[in-house]
Parts: C-alpha cells; structure tokens; sequence
C-alpha cells in the first residue's frame, strides 16, 4: 500500500447480505498493512535490518548486498538477492556531472503487474492488473540530506547546522531534558569529503547551566590525520549544574565558531536556538520526557530515503567513477528486538571515544552515564608513545704509547668525567689518524681490518678501542690494544657519549610556541593590497589573529590579507598565535 495515512483506523464489518466491493477488499487490506507499519516504526524505527551493505565492484559498478530495511512509514524493503548496477543505470546518474560526492538511496516502491481483461468494468478501464508487487527504488543524488529532520526522525533533540560548505558540515544536537547534576552529551555530527583537510573546530559562548571554570562552553576538536572517516560524531562530555526547574538555552547569547580547514579559516558568531530543562531530579525527567513523547514524535521524516552509501567520485573524459564507498554514512539503522528505550531489559547503548595523551601521563577513563537514555560513554585516554630526548657529551683523550716492542701492547687512561652525570651512558670511540691517501685527519671508527685492502691506501693504525663505564660516578676509562707497531708517541681518542632523558620539563620548555610573519619589511602605495603569511612552531594549532596597532592603519582580514589606507606612514601588523595569547610577532608597512 502507499498510502502513508496510517490514521484513522477503519476495518469491514461483515454481516449477512453484505454487498462486498473493490473498496471493502481495500480496507481489509489497508487496516492490516497498517497497523503492521506503525508497530515496525514505533518498536524497530527505521533504517538497515540486515545485508544491504555497498562496495564498488569496479571503478564504475556498485554492487549492493541483499538484506532488508525499514522505511520511515514502516514498510519492509526487501532486496531477495545481490544487485550490480553500473553508475550509468541509475537514477539520477545524469545530475553527477562536476560532483565531488554523492549518496546512493533506497526507498519503498510498488508497481502493479499481470495485466488481465475486466470483463465487468466500466468503459475504458476494461485493462486492469491482477497483483500489486512491492519492491524498492534506487537512486543516486547529490543533494546532501535535511540534517535536521534526517537527525530529529533518529531520536536526536535540539538540532542545529553549524556549518555547511561543499567541504564540510557540522551539525549539534544535545538533549532537551536534563537532570540537576547529571552528566550529558552534546554531539557534532562531521560530514566531510575524501579531499578534506583535517578539520579543526571550536564552538564557544557563555552559559548558565553547565559546570565549568568560567561560566562557558566550548566545545572543541582536532581531527587526527591518520582519520579516515568521512561522516563521524564527536561527544563532548558536559556536567549540569546542581539547579532546578530552569530553562536555558545552551548559548544564551551568540556563540563563536572557528573552523579551520588546512590554511582556510572561517569565523562566525551564531545565534544557536538549542535550549534545555533542568528537572530537580529523574523522576521528575521520567515524568517531563513521557509528557513530551508523543506519537509525532516517532513518526518524523517519514519521506526521508534510507542512505546506503556515499560515494566519492572521480571525473576523467571517459566519463564518472567511482573512487571510494562510505556504507551507512549517517547510521541507519533499525533497532534490534530489545534495545529500545522502552523495553525495560536493562540493556545499554555503550559508546566508546579515545583522546591521545602525552607519554608521561597516566592512561584513565571517563565514563558518563545517562540513565533516562539508557546510555553509556567511556572515554579513553591513551599515553603515546615514549619518547626520549638525549643528552650528549664529546672529548678526545690522549694515550701515551709504550716504549719499545709496542706489538700486542696495551694502554689506558685515568678516569676521566664524560660530563653526563650519573647514569647509564652510551659511548662510541674512534681513534684519530693521518690518512696519507688523502693527506688529511681522519677518525677510524670500528675495526681497521676492513681498510686493508691493495685498492685503498689511508693505512689506519692497527688497534681496538673500548671504554669502561662506572654509572654511579659519571666516569669512564678508556683502553687501547695495539696489534701492531704505531707510528708517533700519542694516539689520540676522540669520544661520543650520550644519555637519554625523560625530563618532562625540559622538553615541553624545547615545545614552546613561537611565531614569525613574513615578510617583515615591505613598501606599499595607497590602498594596495599584501598578503601576509604567519608561521606558528611549537604546536598543532596554527592559527593566528591579525591586528593593526595604529588607528585607520588600514585594513587586515582573518587570513592576513592586508589593505594599505589612504595616508602615507608606517604601520604595524601583529600577528597573536591562537594557541597561546602570549606570543605574538610583527611586520611593518611603509606606505608611500
């Protein structure tokens, strides 16, 4: 049936003599399918039960697993077995033109089959069809989905678009309801393409209800490069404060973004309607939530299609490709039997997220716990790997050679300080000698046996050299075996050592933030135009605030693209790292 009324409920009720038409068969048909329908969208939701799962066969046939699915009116999509399609025989093939992406959807679909002859029906309606066979529909579109309603018909409350570019889309939603005390989540949904730079946001303005150090939210993320992701949610963990039977928006006053995509920085301050209610406890959530879950509530988005897969594209003359497959970008996916909210099994949805730690600190976890959802988050933090920074020493020593035989002789120094301290060192010798082949200094490091060969002359001394360590002092020796006669009164040793360290300290001071602008000199005429270029060391974040020190010193954007004014003179550009508001640089303008 396609009706998608599923409202009001009607059935045949039968009596003896009851004339039975085409319309009383209709209504036996429709009051069953429909009451099924409803039952599938309000126990199992909607989207993939099984199968349906997307690959590329080659550069340009999909091949879509068999499998079932839920649409959102609750009708069951059933695909009996696997499907190759070419790109070129799907709907909406011909709309892929200069696209980067797009998304292949499903969707319920019937079509009458079996045509017969009526013999009693009216003139020219004699032709008509003996089944109706259900079936699907699929098809390519490069429009991206109504997030909103996309997000709202999944369950998600307080839904609101950051951000939308052909590059990026970030979407927050958070919950509507909240417990005094209580631990939630606000999520950003990231949609992005293969091409995309690692993102970077931040989301930040003041706020009433939730605990923080000053009185603000920000909600910030860092992309790692080794993420391959292309459409993801990020959870950031948020405390309510201990206040009751208060509504408050999440961003009373206008909130800030900043986007950073590669070199593009994008800022913009947002009006962000998500607001919430803080109930003094759960029974009181329990009761608020139960008043608001209405039967419209479950039944939102019901023309949205179900997303199988975005698609990367790839363009050459020969026409469309395929370059790369996303299955399920945004989750569709019924509901298994007993995971609902609802079903009073205890059973949890338990999600999981990792933050990168630096090495010397210890791992831990952060759990937040949403009884009403019936949901669990931990949050890992994962020490990096070690990493060793190292301390280095040289010197040379002077061994004094034996009188007489000197064949098979040995000599040593005194104890000598490396300079490193106490501790375990590593050190490497060489002895130093005049190579006669090319008539300078050189240094033998390993055995000189290799160098004995009729094509090479240098002729360094026949020795072995080895050193003593005594950690506990910071002191060495170092001994010298003489396999054969030298040449000379001394051998001089020259010596490597290093050690490593772990000071945590020292190294993070080797991590400071430094910043430089070029160029740092340069000559303009009115109201030309220059760009700047600022170089940030010392941390991931590379963003930078432009300003101009002298009042009408003309005018400078975000990305340091500068407009000289109208008035000759000297001015000042500062550049003031967004990592650390401490360090600053500048460059200065002589405009003629």
């Amino acid at each position: 049936m396609s009706n998608a009324n599923f409202f009001p409920f009607a059935r045949n009720r039968y009596f003896y003599g009851k004339l039975l038409t085409v319309r009383d068969f209709e209504v036996e048909q429709r009051y069953h399918c429909t009451k099924r329908e409803l039952l599938n969208r309000l126990l199992h939701g909607a989207g993939v039960v099984c199968g349906l799962g997307v690959t590329a066969s080659d550069e340009s046939t999909l091949m879509i697993e068999s499998g079932m699915a839920l649409d959102y009116q609750g009708r069951e999509i059933v695909l009996p077995e696997a499907l190759f399609r070419k790109l070129q025989m799907l709907e909406g093939h011909e709309g892929l033109g200069g696209k980067k992406d797009a998304y292949l959807c499903l969707t319920y679909d019937e079509e009458d089959v079996e045509p017969v002859n009526a013999t009693g029906a009216e003139v020219g309606a004699q032709r008509q069809f003996d089944l109706t066979r259900e079936g699907f529909r699929l098809f390519l579109t490069t429009e991206p989905p109504a997030y909103q309603s996309l997000l709202e018909a999944a369950g998600q409350e307080n839904v609101s678009v950051l951000y939308q570019s052909d590059e990026l889309i970030l979407v927050l939603s958070l919950p509507t309801i909240l417990c005094a005390g209580e631990e939630f989540q606000a999520q950003v949904l990231v949609v992005k393409n293969e091409q995309t730079p690692p993102v970077h946001f931040s989301l930040e303005g003041a706020n009433t209800f939730v605990e923080s150090d000053n009185d603000k939210v920000r909600l910030a993320w860092r992309e790692s490069r080794e993420e391959k992701r292309q459409v993801y949610t990020v959870d950031f963990p948020l405390r309510a404060k201990a206040l009751s039977d208060v509504d408050s928006r999440l961003f009373p006053d206008s909130c800030e973004l900043n986007v950073e995509l590669g070199s593009h920085h994008y800022k913009n301050y947002l009006d962000v309607p998500a607001a919430v209610h803080l109930c003094r406890d759960q029974e009181e959530c329990r009761l608020r939530r139960r008043r608001q879950d209405d039967l419209a509530r479950h039944l939102r988005g019901r023309e949205l299609p179900l997303y199988l897969a975005k698609l990367e594209l790839i363009h050459s003359a020969g026409g469309v490709f395929v370059g790369g497959v996303t299955n399920l970008p945004f989750q569709q996916q019924a509901r298994e039997e007993g995971s609902g909210k609802g079903s009073g099994t205890g059973d949890l949805t338990v999600t999981t997220s990792v933050r990168s730690l630096e090495y010397w600190q210890k791992p831990d976890v952060k759990a937040v716990y949403q009884p009403s959802a019936g949901s669990l988050h931990l949050d890992f933090g994962i020490p990096s790997p070690e990493q060793y920074d190292y301390a280095i020493a040289h010197g040379t020593v002077d061994l004094t050679m034996p009188g007489g035989i000197r064949v098979n002789s040995r000599v040593f120094s005194q104890e000598i300080a490396h300079g490193l301290g106490a501790g375990a060192v590593d050190v490497r010798l060489s002895v130093e000698f005049m190579d006669k082949e090319r008539e300078e200094t050189a240094l033998l490091c390993g055995s000189s046996e290799v160098f004995k060969h009729k094509t090479v002359k240098a002729a360094p001394p026949w020795v072995e050299v080895a050193a003593l360590v005594y950690p506990e002092r910071g002191t060495m020796r170092i001994g010298l075996w003489l396999h054969d006669t030298v040449e000379g009164n001394l051998l001089r040793v020259h010596y490597f050592a290093q050690k490593p360290e772990r000071d945590t300290s020292r190294i993070l001071a080797q991590r400071r933030v430094s910043l430089s602008v070029t160029p740092e000199f340069s000559r303009l005429g009115c109201r030309e135009k220059l760009q700047f270029q600022a170089d940030v060391v010392g941390c991931e974040d590379k963003s930078v605030t432009w300003s101009i020190r002298e009042e009408n010193g003309g005018q400078i954007d975000h990305n340091g693209l500068y407009q000289a004014p109208e008035l000759p003179g000297t001015y000042e550009i500062i550049a003031v790292s967004g990592a650390d508001e401490t360090v600053s640089a500048s460059a200065f303008v002589i405009v003629e």
